[in-house]
């Protein structure tokens, strides 16, 4: 197949989903990959993928014109979130890229680069949004802070609507959790939608020698750039951290990840026992080097890339239910499950003078990532949804419907 490949940022490793699938299905598949970018420094991140596909095309996108356009979106029926990236310089890109490459199929990650696929082409779309903007506004109504529930309550009334515009726009919907699914399917159930969640990669996250782990030691792993993650650690430092010492005076916590010496620079030289370490290409050697790694997610959507990494790597995990989304996962099987701050803190005691619980969740873990979530697997169920799309979509040859 050959498969226009539309993003709005460039790939690279933190966008986990894309920086995987394209390599895996460019081995049988042809990749034209087309990315709204800010900076040519963006661009260059571009090389980790450049020998997987045919061609690469960037479009620029400006912070100015970004912002301008949300103020200009503010009285209307528009997301900020779709007004941000909005970008005719990107349709047009699309429509060339369609008319130049020729391609069985497009495959669009985000809602809000839907936008980009103009509404006459006659090639069949599957829209991977990943998670529901609409669910994770309305999570953030109930534990953002005051000026995030503000704009939270003004972008999920118009996503409910927006939303289900965009899932009746492609020919398959994608999403990573069946909580998401079910959230958009709600308000529109006509539209056609199949579950692919992320995956991790096994090999490169392989399971850890004893002498790799440091004991009375926890980590977190995430994109500081992204709020769910930031609002994570917050609620851990202020309201779980202080509990965990009182019984452990010595543990320490790694907080990892791009962006984490910006966002946590100040407190890691007045806490005592935080270590932050800010974007690594190699996460696995700070999972591996924790007895414990957690996940106190309680913003946001779709599944936490963080616990497959970590079940992968054999690291016991403590997490929020919300972080797991629909993940097959058993409280005491797998991982152990806490959503208050008080319990939230005794599961992580109880992990870090449990050799032998650990050691049990580990195993436990790590063989359901190898059975089901696995990128080799992830990849294949995407490869069998295009080309589900491209030899069964009763609309090819046909203008697909335009967005009311």
């Amino acid at each position: 197949m050959r498969i226009l490949y539309v993003v709005p940022f460039v790939p690279w490793p933190l966008r986990v989903r894309s920086y995987n699938l394209i390599p895996r299905l460019a081995r049988q598949h042809e990749i034209y990959l087309l990315c709204l970018s800010g900076a040519a420094e963006e661009d260059a991140h571009a090389q980790l993928v450049q020998e997987f596909c045919r061609e690469i095309r960037f479009v620029r996108h400006s912070k100015s014109r970004a912002f301008l356009q949300c103020a200009v979106a503010l009285a209307t029926p528009v997301p900020l979130r779709m007004a941000y990236f909005a970008s005719p310089g990107m349709q047009e890109a699309v429509r060339q890229a369609a008319a130049e490459f020729s391609p069985d199929v497009i495959y669009v990650e985000r809602w809000r680069a839907l936008q980009y696929v103009p509404a006459d082409l006659q090639v069949p779309v599957l829209c991977d949004p990943t998670d529901s903007m609409l669910l994770y506004n309305q999570r953030l109504m109930r534990t953002g802070r005051w000026w995030e529930r503000l704009v939270a309550f003004e972008e999920s009334h118009k996503f409910r609507v927006h939303e289900a515009k965009l899932a009746r726009r492609a020919d398959t919907v994608i999403f990573c959790s069946r909580v998401d699914l079910e959230c958009v399917q709600k308000n529109a159930p006509a539209a056609r939608y199949a579950l692919v969640p992320n995956g991790v990669d096994c090999t490169a996250f392989f399971p850890k020698q004893p002498q790799e782990e440091e004991p009375n030691t926890i980590v977190f792993t995430g994109n500081f750039g992204y709020n769910p993650n930031r609002h994570a650690v917050r609620f851990f430092l202020k309201r779980i951290f202080p509990l965990i010492r009182q019984q452990i005076p010595q543990v320490r916590f790694i907080a990892v990840g791009s962006g984490a010496a910006q966002y946590l620079g100040k407190d890691s030289r007045t806490r005592s026992g935080l270590e932050v370490v800010d974007f690594v290409p190699e996460l696995r050697a700070y999972i591996a080097k924790a007895a414990v790694a957690i996940a106190p997610i309680t913003v946001g959507a779709g599944v936490s890339n963080k616990l497959a990494e970590a079940f992968a790597t054999g690291t016991p995990v403590v997490a929020t239910r919300l972080a797991c989304g629909d993940l097959p996962v058993c409280d005491g099987v797998h991982l152990l499950l806490a959503s208050d701050p008080k319990a939230f803190a005794e599961k992580v005691v109880r992990l870090l003078r449990q050799p032998d619980l650990r050691r049990h969740l580990a195993l436990n873990a790590r063989r359901l990532v190898e059975e089901t979530y696995d990128w080799e697997i992830v990849a294949g169920r995407m490869e069998q949804l295009m080309r589900e799309v491209v030899h069964s979509s009763a609309r090819v040859g046909e203008p697909m419907a335009a967005i009311a």
